[in-house]
């Protein structure tokens, strides 16, 4: 049985240090989504998983927690919506999770969550966590191009399918949106035949508003104060 020298085993241990290093440097890296480039409809990025441990800056305060029932093709259950405000950037972080009922009826369950009137300009990443509730992983997302959905279309497509009595991994899109409102939707996909479910609204980014709508809006007060003045005289 041959020995090795000190110097080898050395060069052994860097070597799996390096490795480790960097495998934990792959494991934190955010999750950028993959820009469809023309005439493609969309493009798919996978996604890994990850944990607060591993991205601190996803730790924050819950600010919405809304549960949506839902039912179709033989599919019950209900959605989680969330919106995190991150403690670290102040930026907002909006999260889902699929829960199917035990009672479900439907031979296949929940195959995909469709976003519509997210938005594009404010997403940063998407993931899905490791350390949370749940057992179907999210493993792609699908953004659609910009030019045919105007309005921000993004698709999650779970690992198999989300079946009775099963629930998803909480699965997120990050941004630096600093303020929310209820103004997208979505709608899920399942059954046999991949049908879609009725649509429910959710939590967005709130739209920036455009620099003529601050000057309307300045000038409406303006006049509202003038006319005030002339009634008190």
């Amino acid at each position: 049985m041959s020995h090795l020298s000190a110097a080898s085993l050395r060069s052994i241990a860097l070597a799996l240090m390096a490795g480790a290093s960097l495998l934990a440097h792959t494991s934190v890296q955010a999750v950028a989504l993959t820009e469809p480039v023309s005439p493609a409809n969309f493009a798919n990025t996978t996604l890994p998983g990850t944990t607060v441990a591993l991205r601190p800056e996803l730790a924050g305060t819950v600010l919405e927690d809304v549960i949506t029932p839902f039912s179709f093709q033989g599919i019950t259950g209900t959605v989680q919506n969330r919106v995190v405000r991150e403690d670290a950037t102040g930026t907002l972080d909006f999260i889902w999770k699929v829960d199917v009922d035990s009672v479900s009826t439907g031979t296949t369950g929940v195959v995909a969550l469709r976003l519509i009137n997210f938005g594009y300009d404010a997403i940063k990443d998407a993931d899905w966590h490791i350390d949370g509730l749940g057992t179907v992983a999210p493993v792609t997302a699908r953004l659609f191009n910009e030019a045919a959905y105007p309005l921000g279309a993004i698709n999650f497509l779970f690992d198999g399918s989300v079946d009775a009595g099963a629930q998803s991994r909480f699965f997120f899109l990050r941004t630096d949106a600093t303020s929310y409102s209820q103004s997208a939707f979505y709608d899920l996909l399942g059954g046999a035949g991949q049908d879609p479910s009725p649509t429910f609204s959710t939590f967005a980014p709130a739209p920036v508003p455009e620099p003529q709508t601050y000057a309307l809006a300045l000038s409406g007060l303006i006049v509202a104060g003038l006319v005030a003045r002339r009634r008190a005289a």
